[in-house]
């Protein structure tokens, strides 16, 4: 592997944090065409774990492939529902001028449309990332959870 150069590290971990920070305030905002710009166009999304601890049984219904494919599921989950949800605590490894991997600490509380919360949970979202055009996306993640309350 090339070494990278420390300032180049530095500086690819703060924009892979700035594109995840998008991501979270795009979801919240409702904002879907701009959510579409944080995947890359051959993401994979996998949200097997996003409504318990346990993956759903019918896992092959939460991996959507493709940004679109990505975009048009989250939107179809949480237009609906206002939702808030935190990341932090990130761990990113620059893997090469392109590439890099991390794991982002998450917290989110969810309602239903007559403000009822309907889940909150917390977790970790694993990620791969791809430099496009000048620009990191997320290719690759998966949720995962540590404690889930559904409704309370």
């Amino acid at each position: 592997m090339t070494e990278i150069d420390p300032v180049a590290r530095l500086i690819a971990i703060e924009e892979i944090k700035q594109l995840k920070a998008r991501y979270f305030r795009l979801m919240d905002t409702k904002d879907y065409a701009g959510l579409r710009t944080v995947f890359a166009d051959d993401a994979v999304f996998d949200a097997a774990c996003s409504l318990s601890i346990e993956p759903a049984e019918d896992t092959e219904n939460w991996i959507h492939q493709g940004g679109d494919n990505i975009a048009a599921f989250v939107e179809a989950a949480v237009d609906p529902l206002r939702t808030v949800h935190h990341g932090h605590c990130h761990e990113i490894e620059v893997l090469s001028a392109t590439e890099a991997r991390g794991v982002i600490a998450m917290e989110d509380k969810i309602w239903d449309a007559q403000g009822k919360l309907f889940l909150h949970g917390m977790g970790h979202y694993h990620e791969t990332y791809r430099k496009d055009g000048g620009a990191w996306r997320i290719v690759t993640s998966r949720i995962t959870r540590l404690h889930v309350i559904l409704g309370e």
